[in-house]
């Protein structure tokens, strides 16, 4: 998974049931202290591969995971379950409080396309004025997988989205955005935030089109 801010690869064992094995590559991140966080996915061996991605997992408490560590190994557990290669693309013009567009592919197919005010959604399709900060549990029960996979991803797009525009290298460290952001994941929490040094330069600004992310990787993945 990559975006202008992250890039992450992940390995996942399994013996067609469970996680046996999980393994996390942080290749660009925006803290010092994020991939830290991989070892907080130890949690997730024994789990059950899923046929419908799970949107809470009680058990483990998603506030101590990184989040885009943590999501892709829920498109993970899916995944394992299917044969072959699935590769998503999501794309979100403009900043939090623009008008922003927001589209999902998935192979090649569009299977999302919305218009987006904060964080209400503005479409011709079911998710027509629901608000991407409370919609999960309608999701759970109205949608089939494939579209709730697909909202799942694309959420987490419109979410990372939020800080286009946002020159993060001005932002020493962590704590100085727990205010907005206290508990939110792995590095905003306190006592960590303060020791989460930004990693200066690390958000790329080259990024034209998806050609551009994940250059020359093979496996399946990801592009944010």
């Amino acid at each position: 998974m990559e975006d202008e801010h992250h890039y992450f690869v992940l390995n996942l064992g399994h013996d067609g049931q469970r996680i046996t094995s999980i393994d996390s590559t942080a290749r660009r991140t925006p803290w010092t202290s994020c991939p830290q966080a991989a070892s907080q996915l130890q949690a997730f061996i024994g789990q059950p591969l899923r046929q419908r991605i799970a949107v809470n997992l009680p058990e483990i408490d998603s506030k101590q995971q990184c989040t885009h560590q943590y999501d892709l190994l829920m498109v993970a557990l899916a995944q394992a379950r299917q044969p072959g290669r699935r590769e998503y693309l999501a794309k979100v013009i403009g900043a939090m409080h623009e008008y922003r567009h927001a589209e999902l592919w998935l192979d090649d197919e569009k299977l999302l396309d919305w218009r987006l005010r904060g964080t209400v959604i503005h479409s011709q399709d079911e998710f027509d004025q629901q608000d991407l900060r409370s919609i999960m549990p309608w999701a759970e029960q109205t949608l089939d997988d494939r579209k709730l996979e697909a909202l799942y991803v694309q959420r987490r797009a419109v979410m990372v989205a939020a800080s286009k525009g946002v020159d993060l290298d001005r932002i020493p460290n962590a704590g100085v955005a727990m205010r907005a952001r206290a508990g939110a994941c792995f590095v905003f929490q306190p006592g960590r935030a303060e020791r989460a040094i930004r990693v200066l330069g690390n958000t790329r600004e080259d990024v034209q089109g998806p050609e551009d992310l994940l250059a020359g990787w093979q496996e399946p993945v990801v592009r944010v």
